[in-house]
C-alpha cells in the first residue's frame, strides 16, 4: 500500500510541475502577443493614409 501511495505522490508532483511549465509558457506567449500587437498599433499610427482610405471622401460615379 505504501508503494502505491508513493507512486501516486510522485505522479501528482510531476503533474504539478508540468502544469506550472505550461502556465509559464502560456504567459510568455501571451506577453509576446501583447507586445507584438502594441508594436503593430504603433506602426499603424505612423503610416500615412493608404490609397483606399483617401478615396472614401471622394465622389465617384457609384456615389454620385
Amino acid at each position: 500500500m505504501k508503494r502505491r501511495n508513493a507512486r501516486q505522490l510522485v505522479r501528482v508532483l510531476s503533474d504539478i510541475r508540468h502544469a506550472a511549465d505550461c502556465r509559464a509558457l502560456r504567459a510568455a506567449a501571451t506577453q509576446r502577443a501583447i507586445e507584438l500587437a502594441a508594436q503593430e498599433a504603433e506602426e499603424e499610427q505612423e503610416k500615412p493614409d493608404t490609397a483606399r482610405e483617401s478615396t472614401r471622401d471622394k465622389t465617384t460615379w457609384r456615389t454620385s
